[in-house]
């Protein structure tokens, strides 16, 4: 029950604030359909509802959401499921458009794509989404490109 109430504060809050992310993200995952060639554009709309969470993260802390939501008979496990479950929820429905507008559009080679953005989609919130609860979403998002450079220098080093 603690959990639906925080899942439902988040969507209220990234409706009043990211209408414009949203028909963004919607004309991501859209744009495939029309322009040949451009998969792409459908991970970068799976990535952008990925992050949905992350920002619902960052106004929560600018407004010091979670002091006052600890005061309250919630735990901090119960602020990670319902941003994991807001962030797993948006990638779900953001895959059944596509997947509903590529098979309308007869575009069946989009879905191989999206087999591989959706799971990466939810390994990206696995990753930052403890990650930035943990130490804040500025340092977090620093600590996140640290750690991807990192990686992409050891993978690139290991290739050559």
């Amino acid at each position: 029950m603690k959990i639906r109430g925080l899942f439902l504060k988040d969507i209220f809050e990234l409706w009043a604030q990211c209408r414009v992310q949203l028909v963004l993200t919607g004309v991501y995952l859209l744009l495939p359909l029309f322009i040949k060639g451009i998969g792409l554009f459908a991970s970068v709309g799976m990535m952008l509802l990925a992050m949905m969470p992350i920002y619902a993260l960052g106004y929560d802390e600018r407004c010091r959401w979670e002091q006052y939501a600890l005061a309250m008979p919630v735990r901090k496990s119960d602020l990670f499921w319902s941003r994991f479950l807001l962030g797993v929820i948006a990638i779900a429905l953001g895959a059944a458009v596509q997947t509903l507008a590529a098979l309308l559009a007869g575009r069946g080679e989009l879905l191989s794509s999206l087999a591989v953005t959706a799971p990466s989609a939810v390994v990206y919130l696995l990753i930052t989404l403890p990650l930035m609860m943990k130490l804040g979403v500025e340092k977090g998002r620093f600590l996140l490109l640290l750690l991807l450079t990192m990686a992409f220098m050891l993978l690139s080093g290991a290739a050559a």
